[in-house]
Order: C-alpha cells, then sequence, then structure tokens
C-alpha cells in the first residue's frame, strides 16, 4: 500500500477528512503501532526478520560504541578486525564474570591468551581483547534486528514496505490494513465518549496473530524430522 492510501484508509475508518484528523497526528499513531506490530513479528516471528547488518569504525584506544538507535533489543552476531585484518567472533561476557578491574592494563593482560569478548552495557558493547584497539576502517559488524523506518511523508506514492536505505527495512505489506485499524482502534478509543468499534476492528487481535503466524516458517526447503513417543509398553 502507497503511503497516500494508507492515509485515506486510516480516514475511512475513523470517518475523518485531512482537517479533524491531520498527516502530522496519524504519523504520531503510525509509528507508536508500527513499532508495536513489528516488535511482535520479531519475536513471535523470528526467522531473522527486520534482521540487518552494522559496520562501523574501530577507533584507536576506544573499547566502547554505541548500538544503533533502532534496535529491537535483539543482537545477533558480533565480529571485529582487532588486528586490522582478520574477522574474530566476539562472544558476550557479562563483567560480573570478568572480574577484574577495568583498565587499559588488566584488560590487556587477562584478554593476553584469551579470545576476545564483549559485554553489553548501558546501550552500547564494551569490548575486551589482549591488545589495545587500533583504528580499523568497518573493523566492528553487528547483526542485529532492529525497528523499520519511522514513516515521515504520508503524501508519498512509494510503498510503505520499500526499504528507505541500505540501512532501514520498511514496513510489511501484509500489515498495512492492520496498522490502519489499529489506529482507528486507538483514535476512537480517545475520545471523551469513545466511538464504537466496528466489527472488523473488534477483530484486530485475531487477525494480527493470523498474518503473524503466516509468517513463520520462510524457509519452505528446511527439513523437519518428526518423532515418535517412546513406546515403552505400558499400554499393553
Amino acid at each position: 500500500m502507497i503511503f497516500t492510501n494508507f492515509a485515506k484508509l486510516v480516514r475511512l475508518y475513523t470517518k475523518t477528512n485531512s482537517t479533524t484528523f491531520t498527516d502530522a497526528d496519524i504519523l504520531v499513531y503510525a509509528n507508536i503501532f508500527k513499532d508495536e506490530i513489528s516488535g511482535q513479528i520479531g519475536k513471535d516471528v523470528g526467522e531473522d526478520y527486520f534482521g540487518l547488518r552494522f559496520e562501523r569504525d574501530l577507533i584507536a584506544g576506544q573499547r566502547e560504541y554505541d548500538l544503533p538507535a533502532e534496535l529491537m533489543s535483539r543482537i545477533k552476531y558480533v565480529q571485529a578486525k582487532l588486528d586490522g585484518t582478520n574477522w574474530e567472533k566476539l562472544n558476550e561476557i557479562d563483567l560480573t564474570t570478568y572480574g577484574r578491574a577495568i583498565d587499559e592494563a588488566t584488560i590487556q593482560l587477562e584478554y593476553g591468551d584469551k579470545a576476545p569478548e564483549f559485554d553489553i552495557w548501558d546501550n552500547g558493547i564494551y569490548i575486551l581483547s589482549g591488545d589495545a584497539i587500533i583504528d580499523v576502517t568497518k573493523g566492528l559488524k553487528l547483526w542485529a534486528i532492529i525497528f523499520p523506518a519511522d514513516f515521515t511523508d504520508l503524501t508519498s506514492v512509494e510503498d510503505m514496505s520499500t526499504n528507505p536505505s541500505d540501512t532501514s527495512h520498511g514496513f510489511p505489506r501484509q500489515f498495512h490494513e492492520l496498522l490502519a485499524r489499529r489506529i482507528s482502534i486507538a483514535f476512537k478509543s480517545s475520545k471523551d465518549r469513545p466511538i464504537p468499534l466496528s466489527e472488523k476492528e473488534k477483530m484486530y487481535e485475531v487477525d494480527l496473530d493470523r498474518e503473524i503466524q503466516k509468517m513463520k516458517g520462510t524457509n519452505l526447503d528446511r527439513s523437519v524430522l518428526p518423532s515418535a513417543p517412546y513406546d515403552d509398553g505400558s499400554d499393553y
């Protein structure tokens, strides 16, 4: 669905127009509930849906790096070129398990003969390694699950599912109508005297779950080996 048609659908559901329900107000609702639906997709579907690779430079002497702002609280994989040439996988560790002083000399001594690791700290990662961090262009790579990009322009004729850039996701086509319905539900419920929901709006949760279930098992070539319960003879 293109953005202009999405705005029209929201106004049809809410029986409003561009004056009584402005683009700016629709965008506020749309971005809140876009994230709500996307979070449920990411949680229930899995399949690395909304996955993206991020690269950034390693900076000499810097061990702490911010995570992407659009992160959906899911990190898949972290690797780095700590020597400037070879990729190494970084496994996660908690600083309480590390249990040493957090200073450069102690970190290098502790990891002199150990594989590098990282700790999730605040909204970033802290790298622990046997050598000092050096300047490496695109030396840190993160696989992560992120929220789709925020909507910004309801006058656009682009499809809402189109990726806005190489580093962001669009919003899946099968949820466009459901998003419009979710906005209508919130709009009607926000009134001093709530507006009754349509029969279709009352089915929102059921229809959302149905669409999410359809997304599971993306790879049709994946083999699943069924198993039979062990027969111990107790039924005879």
